[in-house]
């Protein structure tokens, strides 16, 4: 199986000088709703100016997975029988009694079905555990251009505060959730087939409201050039060149969350020897 893990960076779209003129157009918005709304202390344009701006890149993730359950369960089958004038059936030397309701004769048939089921769970995810709005991950992915990369050199490139082995966790306890009516399992096991870390560029411009001794954040997509307001200023960073490896932490915690000898290539993990 091709590597499942990969890590890309979006080509970014907004130049610098678009997006500062969108965020100078909303810095009054930067300090919150209360202060915007406050007829007494109102920021202004003059008692608003810019201290610093960034070009970061703010991660996510994309998982693709099936689990694969083999497993068995009991139960008792209905066999109608049509012989109106039969007493009593007899399957491999076993007897069966015959019960009637109504026109409808039928037999009670034990047996143990032998069950194969494929569940897959797709997601994106925001690397910094935020709700954002639905689909906006995927619309990334399907309408910008990204470079795929083995070395990241991004000292502004944001550290997932979603770590691989907390994903992995997440994701193990969504499929483990759906429901199997078994008796008994076989095999249950969860293939990554796919778990991607993304970056997106993000500006974010960092405004002082010099009478009030307060600073606010305005965020502009580097993708969309959609504006945020009261956005955030980040410092935990990569800060230096990291490796894809690096990045998905291929240590101890995560090699044992995953099945010996899968290595790097299969992601597996399973549920039912734990």
């Amino acid at each position: 199986m091709e590597n499942a893990e990969k890590v890309f960076v979006f080509d970014q779209v907004y130049p610098l000088s678009a997006a500062a003129e969108q965020a100078n157009q909303k810095k009054l918005n930067a300090f919150g709703l209360i202060a915007k709304l406050n007829p007494f202390k109102r920021p202004k344009d003059e008692t608003v100016l810019l201290s610093k701006h960034v070009l970061r890149y703010e991660p996510f993730w994309q998982v693709l997975t099936t689990r694969s359950v083999d497993y068995s369960r009991e139960l008792v089958y209905p066999v109608e029988i049509g012989n109106a004038y039969a007493k009593k059936i007899i399957i491999n030397g076993e007897e069966y009694s015959i019960a009637e309701q109504g026109s409808k004769r039928t037999i009670s048939l034990p047996a143990v079905e032998y069950s194969h089921r494929k569940i897959k769970y797709e997601d994106h995810l925001d690397g910094l555990s935020r709700d954002l709005k639905k689909g906006a991950l995927a619309n990334y992915i399907s309408k910008y251009k990204v470079q795929e990369q083995t070395v990241l050199e991004l000292p502004e490139a944001i550290v997932p505060q979603l770590r691989l082995p907390m994903l992995l966790q997440k994701i193990r306890q969504t499929l483990a959730a759906e429901v199997i009516n078994a008796h008994e399992f076989q095999d249950d096991l969860i293939t990554v087939e796919k778990v991607h870390l993304y970056y997106r560029p993000v500006f974010a411009f960092e405004y002082a409201w010099t009478t009030e001794d307060k600073v606010g954040v305005i965020e502009v997509d580097g993708l969309t050039g959609e504006v945020i307001e009261n956005g955030q200023w980040f410092k935990e960073k990569l800060q230096a060149i990291t490796t894809r490896d690096m990045l998905f932490e291929m240590g101890s915690e995560l090699a044992g969350a995953l099945v010996p000898g899968g290595g790097a290539a299969v992601k597996v993990i399973r549920i039912i020897s734990e």
